[in-house]
């Protein structure tokens, strides 16, 4: 029947199936999205939480001395839960190591190796490290 215009049903159908396949697309897209957006949030909260430590390390050393950087004065495990940061810890390591390679445990070297994790309840594990010096600057 020339002149008639409109859709079949089989058209309708087709164009309903090929629109639905193609939302299912997007929509999955979104989710993956939406779900990486919080693991990526929970690893630059955990990172700044690391960042923050050291730095209230660095300022210990500078203001209250070297020989206030030990493992007693810093707790070696966190539950940042306490905090407002649920599912999150932070563990602390300071060891003295030999200045040559930085790993060797060395009592009186003048290096100190800080070690810090800050772990996600099922997500990711900062760690940052960082070296505390008897000499110069902090």
């Amino acid at each position: 029947m020339k002149g008639r215009s409109g859709f079949t049903l089989i058209e309708a159908v087709l164009t309903m199936t090929v629109l639905a396949l193609g939302l299912t697309g997007v929509m999955t897209l979104y989710h993956r999205t939406v779900a990486r957006y919080d693991e990526v949030e929970k690893w630059l909260i955990a990172e700044e939480l690391a960042r923050a430590k050291v730095e209230q390390i660095v300022f210990d050393k500078k203001f209250r001395g070297y020989d206030y950087i030990v493992s007693a004065n810093y707790p070696a495990s966190e539950d940042l839960s306490l905090s407002g940061f649920a599912g999150m810890t932070r563990a602390i390591n300071i060891a003295e190591v030999d200045g040559i390679d930085l790993t060797t445990s060395r009592f009186g070297s003048g290096y100190k190796k800080v070690t810090i994790d800050v772990s996600v309840l099922g997500g990711p594990t900062v760690n940052l490290v960082t070296l505390v010096t008897q000499w110069g600057g902090p």
